[in-house]
């Protein structure tokens, strides 16, 4: 052969990588061994009782592949249940205090009913007429005494001049109203005109604040009025602002001058919300 000739191999057209065919034997016996177990088992069950023990082997797999969703579940459910808690609570403590107001307009309403043997409009004893106010601060201003309230005023019930309650009394008035809050002008405020009327004399009248801090005064109160200290005074629900029955203070001194052609009867005020957290806005 030449130093430049190549030498030439015959390429078959058979397939290179090619698997051999399974043997008629090896058939037969792997038929034969199917059909066994398939007999055996609609015979005996076998199945069945494997199951039973891959069950046992790989429950613990799933048992610990479970872990993540039960602790999840679990910890929803807690949430769950505390926020469902804390809303339960919120709700019992304002009724709670809507039944504590409510409660002291009837004392009075009892009172006069068994003076006066006459049956008063109950309409207003509804809780629906009362929405439970937050308070978010205090301005005690000597003149200008002012509290703020945190509202939710999702539904619009509150408008300027609903009067503000406490369980212990009238409070004041609401003068503004914010997107989250609202602005109370107290009795206490110069500003105040209550219309109010004593517990045992029955004598209308008008209470005017005079400053946080300081009592009030009855403005034009005739000398002929029967007015005596330790005297409750209540809301009369004249002038369609502050709803009747409700305690405002009472009264701490009434004096005669000579000079003054009106009574001076000077009112002491509940107890100012300082400790107070919760008020309740009178929407009926």
């Amino acid at each position: 052969m030449l130093e430049r000739e190549h030498k030439v191999s015959k390429i078959s057209s058979d397939a290179i990588f090619a698997e051999r065919p399974i043997s008629s034997k090896k058939f037969l016996i792997s038929t034969i061994i199917c059909l066994s177990l398939i007999v055996i088992d609609l015979r005996f069950s076998t199945s069945n009782i494997f199951r039973g023990y891959a069950q046992d082997l790989i429950s613990p797999f799933y048992n610990l592949s479970q872990i993540p969703f039960i602790l999840y579940k679990s910890f929803s459910d807690l949430v769950i249940s505390r926020m469902e808690l804390k809303e339960n609570l919120d709700k019992y403590k304002e009724d709670n205090h809507k039944l504590q107001v409510m409660n002291s307009q009837l004392v009075e309403m009892a009172k006069r009913n068994q003076e006066l043997n006459l049956v008063w409009n109950l309409a207003q004893i509804d809780k629906e007429a009362y929405f439970l106010a937050q308070k978010r601060v205090l301005i005690d201003n000597s003149l200008r005494p002012r509290l703020i309230l945190s509202v939710k005023n999702n539904d619009s019930v509150i408008k300027v001049n609903q009067p503000v309650l406490s369980t212990e009394g009238v409070v004041g008035k609401i003068t503004s109203i914010g997107l989250g809050s609202v602005e109370v002008m107290m009795v206490h405020d110069p500003r105040s005109m209550v219309p109010i009327i004593s517990s045992s004399s029955r004598i209308h009248g008008i209470l005017q604040g005079r400053g946080f801090g300081k009592s009030g005064k009855l403005i034009n109160i005739k000398k002929t009025a029967n007015l005596k200290e330790g005297e409750n005074i209540y809301s009369s629900g004249l002038g369609e602002v502050f709803p009747p029955n409700f305690f405002v203070g009472q009264i701490i001194s009434v004096n005669d001058k000579a000079d003054n052609e009106f009574l001076e009867v000077e009112v002491e005020f509940l107890d100012t919300p300082e400790e107070q957290d919760f008020f309740l806005i009178f929407t009926g």
